[in-house]
């Protein structure tokens, strides 16, 4: 639908006018595109030419759309998850989705999050490691669902924007508006700013009706120090192979991700359970899911542990080479009978 000829910019409109008796929904659409954690600059040291300021263009425009016709039931984008397949050597994945091969969320994830929740939320981006581009103008964009967001830079103020969406028209009378105006410094569904480079803390402050309601912060990791491991699930069964997922981060010294690491993590396992599979979304990396290491990819990496037959304690350690090891507990209940199909 968004990208045949004119219906890159007038969608589904032309099916409205011929069949207006027609239900309309959208599928295999254009979503925010990119792989998480990359933001190239391009190959020149001493020009800034970035790539990932554009990778949501036609999807806020799609979702303008969409949004604001009444007559389209809704729109299935492709995809919601990076799949293996459809890609050129020596990637061997879709980098379409908006979470990676093994879960974890890209930039796009947090723009629907932007259209589709109501808590304030501001998802900053890029990483703040940029050895060698100080004094270059990096962009730095924001999705948002606040109206107004502030930006800093090591405590200096850079400068305010702010987006509306859909724009408030006027109500009970000539230029007479029900909400205060926001008088938006963009049409579009995120904001940018051109900031300097040098190290340090990136601050936002997202602003709803002039009030601070929510800030993030992107800081300059130092040089990789540590591993980190948290699991979605403390608690697995027994009997019924049963999966935990340990994030492992590779962080600094203060313990900030190291958005730039790719170190080699090394896994063991003790107790009632096995490392099923290790992933890290990268594109790229062809070694096998079943193997006991991999490296990080952008800082992250995952472990799925999954039960035996037996019930008891876990223990999942990571190591790799110059940094400081780290490891986690898992329990392993007695099992649950698989369900009955009848």
């Amino acid at each position: 639908m968004d990208r045949w000829h004119e219906r890159r910019e007038l969608y589904a409109a032309q099916d409205r006018h011929a069949h207006p008796d027609w239900k309309l929904i959208g599928t295999e659409s254009t979503p925010v595109r990119g792989t998480r954690g990359e933001y190239p600059l391009g190959d020149d040291p001493d020009r800034v030419q970035p790539w990932y300021t554009v990778g949501m263009i036609r999807a806020e425009q799609l979702w303008r759309f969409v949004a604001l016709s009444d007559y389209f039931a809704g729109d299935f984008m492709w995809t919601g998850i990076d799949y293996l397949g459809e890609s050129r050597w020596p990637r061997k994945n879709s980098t379409s989705g908006q979470l990676d091969l093994v879960g974890f969320p890209d930039d796009g994830f947090f723009f629907y999050r932007s259209r589709w929740t109501e808590e304030p939320m501001i998802h900053l981006f890029p990483h703040w490691n940029w050895p060698g581009r100080e004094g270059q103008f990096i962009p730095v964009l924001a999705y948002t669902n606040c109206d107004a967001v502030e930006l800093y830079l090591n405590g200096r103020f850079i400068g305010e924007k702010r987006l509306e969406f859909p724009r408030q028209g006027t109500s009970g009378g000539w230029n007479s508006y029900e909400r205060p105006q926001v008088f938006p410094t963009t049409a579009d569904l995120h904001l940018t700013w051109d900031v300097p480079y040098e190290p340090g803390v990136l601050r936002a402050l997202g602003k709803r009706g002039g009030e601070v309601v929510v800030t993030q912060e992107v800081r300059t990791a130092g040089t990789a120090a540590a591993l980190r491991l948290s699991v979605d699930r403390a608690e697995i069964h027994a009997g019924i192979r049963d999966i935990a997922h340990v994030e492992v981060a590779v962080v600094d010294a203060d313990g900030v991700v190291v958005p730039i690491a790719n170190d080699l993590v090394r896994f063991t396992v003790e107790g009632a359970a096995r490392l099923l599979a290790v992933g890290n979304g990268d594109p790229t990396d062809h070694s096998p899911y079943q193997a006991q290491e991999r490296r990080a990819f952008h800082g992250l990496l995952l472990a799925m542990i999954q039960s035996t037959d037996e019930a008891g304690a876990v223990r999942v350690t990571a190591q790799a080479d110059g940094l400081e090891p780290a490891w986690i507990e898992i329990t392993v209940v007695p099992g649950e009978a698989h369900p009955r199909v009848h």
